[in-house]
């Protein structure tokens, strides 16, 4: 292990050491089997004067960047920060039984770059594994997962609000989008079954990719329905972070808009770590009720059978940081849009750190 030597030089608590060197009590113990403390009590372990000690020293792994025509990335190199590991379980219930379901699991590396009091953010999807029930859909989702392997490395900078700012490798993004629709689309079975069925759907997809890679704007959006990202992004704030409106599309209701208010709260706190619990009350005020209920008796009555109940969408997320490095540490979320005891597109989502 890399080390450096520290003379301790009059009363130093061991804590206060780990605290300058960016390390543990624990750590420096492993390292200095032979080391000489007192107290250890109420006031705290003080090691003896006049030693040398060997202080561990954390190697920053960097992760090379390459840099192509079109992006506006800086120089420099980014150092890895951490590792985490999702599962995501989609279930949509129809009269309270499962009708479809689909787990998720993806691992994501984050590194960053400090620039010119700016923070450049990278994002690398290393693993993207899905287990969908029925089998029968398994061939759409493949086409879903080749989509978000272009977007397996984003590199941005997010403003003071907990949204993407800018994506600096979008000439790349962009690149791989086209390379993907000229040479690998036409090789998907579920591209070529959808491409002899419907040409039309077929013409809004090409269109829809292309507006998504060419814009910043829109791929921020696209990125932000991510949970992953979702959470990273407000994680960051810290503090900072302010009550927000979500907006989105009705995932059950087509050209419905859904306004959802997000309240942030401490959960917990200590030394250690800070515990933030986001919740989020939908805004029926601007909600059309009478074309909820046509929704409903034309797309889910005939199959559900049951009148029109009511409609909600639950948000429920918590957070975990760490804070002395504000690194993400952990993260779950509830999410739900329902037709109450009807029809329910639920989410959940756990997100945690493992070691780089």
């Amino acid at each position: 292990m890399e080390y450096k030597i520290h003379i301790v030089d009059g009363e130093e608590k061991l804590s206060s050491i780990a605290d300058k060197y960016n390390t543990t009590p624990e750590a420096i113990k492993a390292l200095n089997p032979h080391m000489k403390t007192f107290g250890g009590f109420i006031g705290g372990t003080f090691v003896s004067y006049g030693q040398k000690i060997k202080i561990p020293i954390k190697i920053q792994e960097q992760v090379n960047v390459e840099r192509k025509q079109g992006d506006t990335i800086p120089e420099g190199e980014f150092i890895k920060q951490a590792r985490y590991r999702c599962r995501q379980d989609n279930l949509i219930t129809i009269d309270g039984t499962p009708n479809f379901s689909c787990e998720l699991k993806t691992q994501y590396l984050f590194s960053t770059l400090d620039k010119e009091e700016q923070k450049y953010l990278n994002v690398t999807l290393e693993d993207y594994i899905t287990s969908i029930q029925p089998q029968g859909m398994q061939e759409a989702f493949e086409l879903i997962k080749q989509i978000e392997l272009i977007r397996n490395q984003i590199i941005f900078t997010q403003d003071n609000t907990g949204i993407i700012s800018k994506i600096h490798n979008l000439g790349t993004l962009e690149n791989n989008w086209k390379r993907f629709l000229n040479k690998e689309v036409k090789n998907i079975p579920f591209f070529q079954e959808l491409e002899k069925r419907s040409s039309d759907t077929i013409k809004d997809f090409i269109k829809n990719g292309n507006k998504e890679f060419s814009s910043n704007r829109e791929l921020a959006e696209v990125l932000d329905k991510n949970l992953f990202y979702h959470i990273l992004l407000k994680a960051n704030l810290e503090d900072d972070l302010k009550e927000y409106t979500l907006n989105q599309q009705s995932q059950i209701f087509p050209n419905i808009k859904l306004q959802t208010q997000i309240v942030k709260s401490i959960a917990t706190e200590d030394d250690l770590t800070t515990t933030y619990r986001l919740v989020g009350t939908l805004n029926k005020e601007n909600l059309d009720e009478k074309e909820l209920l046509r929704l409903y008796t034309e797309m889910y009555q005939p199959l559900i059978k049951f009148s029109y109940t009511e409609f909600d969408y639950i948000y429920r997320i918590t957070y975990v940081i760490e804070n002395k490095t504000g690194l993400l540490i952990n993260a779950s979320a509830s999410l739900s849009e329902q037709i109450k005891n009807n029809y329910e597109i639920i989410t959940k989502f756990e997100l945690k750190m493992i070691e780089l």
